[in-house]
């Protein structure tokens, strides 16, 4: 697991610097931050690591009420953020508790998290239910969705925080993860956030990831749940759309139709938990 075809770490005082060391070599050099994927596996390819943590793309603060998450922040600091265990209900919080261990959450980032896009990703399943953007650069500052920090050729840009709208700072939400082990990744995930106004659902946002493509919201559940009470009924109707609804597939963790399974079970409870009820649905 060491990093011995390492020949040199560089360390911009910019973003601006950053970037053009990035895309000067694009196939020799990576950017560092937590480093977890890169101890994990390094492209035999890379020989440079420009060191990310010197530049202004940390901390956790208030912009116009918009949360922002820079990308060097890592796990454990946002569970130290009171302003992470408001926004949203709690749901953010709540599902960084659940990811990997506290010794991971200590070094893993966001900025990592996103552009490294594991299908799995919880961090990833919850940010979407939040309507996250990405603020980035790439020669010039731009915004972007959270597939747009990934799959560009011949180099993404360069993620320097992650932005949670001040529109659904006082939504509820929950979250759902299922893995063999409180530390492995998932077999299914999904997040679900919801706006209610007395006790109707104005709007809703159904996310299930790990199945095992990418995150992806449910689109036909979440229209199950607008202009609804949030009662059993709702829940258990948008629960079924969501196992029918969810791109489910078999692979080395799970049969598609046991994922499905999940699907439903796992809304349920987020649903439940959004609610603000304690009781959890089998």
């Amino acid at each position: 697991m060491a990093i011995h075809q390492i020949r040199e770490i560089l360390r911009p005082a910019t973003v601006e610097e950053a970037w053009t060391l990035r895309v000067a070599a694009p196939e020799s050099r990576r950017f560092l931050a937590g480093g977890i994927e890169l101890v994990l596996y390094t492209p035999p390819a890379v020989t440079d690591l420009i060191d990310l943590s010197r530049l202004p793309m940390g901390g956790i603060r208030e912009e116009k009420g918009d949360l922002i998450l820079g990308a060097t922040s890592t796990f454990s600091e946002a569970l130290s953020s009171p302003l992470v265990a408001r926004y949203g209900g709690g749901v953010l919080a709540a599902a960084l508790r659940r990811v990997a261990s506290p010794l991971q959450r200590n070094v893993a980032t966001f900025g990592g998290s996103v552009v490294r896009g594991h299908p799995w990703s919880d961090v990833t399943c919850v940010l979407m239910g939040l309507d996250a953007t990405l603020d980035a650069y790439d020669g010039a500052a731009l915004t972007v969705d959270l597939d747009g920090a990934r799959g560009r050729s011949p180099v993404p840009p360069l993620v320097t925080a992650i932005r949670l709208p001040a529109a659904l700072r006082d939504v509820r939400g929950g979250f759902e993860k299922f893995s063999a082990t409180a530390f492995d990744v998932a077999t299914l995930n999904c997040a679900c956030v919801v706006d209610i106004v007395g006790r109707i659902c104005r709007e809703a946002h159904v996310v299930v990831g790990g199945t095992p493509a990418a995150p992806r919201r449910l689109v036909e559940a979440e229209n199950a749940l607008r202009g609804r009470a949030l009662d059993d009924e709702a829940i258990a109707a948008a629960a079924g759309v969501a196992a029918r609804e969810v791109d489910a597939r078999d692979d080395r963790r799970a049969t598609a139709w046991y994922r499905r399974e999940l699907a439903s079970i796992g809304v349920r409870r987020c649903l439940v938990a959004a609610r603000g009820e304690g009781d959890e649905v089998e």
